[in-house]
């Protein structure tokens, strides 16, 4: 991880259990987010999923980081990205042990290590960002990227016009209406950074599967 980069982060489920069972583990998971990683960080865009969640994380320049958080103050770049990625991890370790009370169970929730894959422009961050705010509908869930309630796309429609000029994603795009045009585009989830969950996925869906003709037999 560097500073003054942007990056797609994830991680699912370490089984076939969901790591939101309902609508309160959503808002408990994303207010660890923004307690724990805010404000070193960027959240840019987000989506969480039943089974797994996509993030853009921008990770600002030293001086940046230091002059939102004073505690980074006298750490080199390596410890302030290391810093930076344990408060992820620590996120997901504290909203674990939570969902294993509220649910009364034990054990890992998540995947082991969460992935960060490096963008490199404006255009993959463009990308990226479709890509995410378009997970529920290429899943099935809803039919319009705005009614699923658990991603930021509806934070961008209804941003207010004063904020909109200093939006790094919205400029990315070339402005609000390059957004929404952008989002318009047929959905067509190919992301390279995928190609491994999905085949996770399906390799978890035919076990599933064959788990549930075990018992049916």
């Amino acid at each position: 991880m560097e500073a003054g980069s942007i990056y797609h982060v994830f991680n699912h489920a370490n089984g076939w259990e969901d790591i939101f069972a309902e609508e309160r583990n959503y808002h408990h998971f994303m207010g660890g987010l923004f307690r724990r990683v805010s404000p070193a960080v960027d959240l840019h865009a987000w989506c969480l999923m039943p089974n797994h969640f996509h993030l853009a994380v921008g990770i600002p320049e030293l001086p940046e980081i230091v002059r939102r958080d004073t505690s980074f103050e006298g750490l080199t770049e390596e410890e302030v990205t290391r810093r930076i990625s344990k408060s992820f991890a620590n996120c997901c370790s504290s909203y674990t042990l939570s969902f294993n009370k509220m649910h009364k169970r034990m054990g890992s929730l998540f995947r082991p290590n969460l992935k960060w894959k490096p963008l490199d422009d404006d255009f993959s961050l463009c990308k990226l960002v479709h890509y995410i705010h378009a997970n529920p509908v290429h899943h099935g869930f809803v039919q319009r990227m705005e009614d699923w309630p658990h991603s930021s796309f509806q934070r961008f429609v209804s941003m207010p016009e004063s904020m909109r000029s200093r939006n790094t994603v919205l400029k990315s795009f070339g402005g609000h209406q390059g957004f929404m045009r952008y989002h318009e585009q047929p959905i067509e989830i190919r992301h390279a950074d995928m190609a491994s969950e999905r085949n996770f996925l399906k390799m978890l869906t035919r076990k599933k599967s064959r788990a549930l003709l075990s018992k049916s037999e």
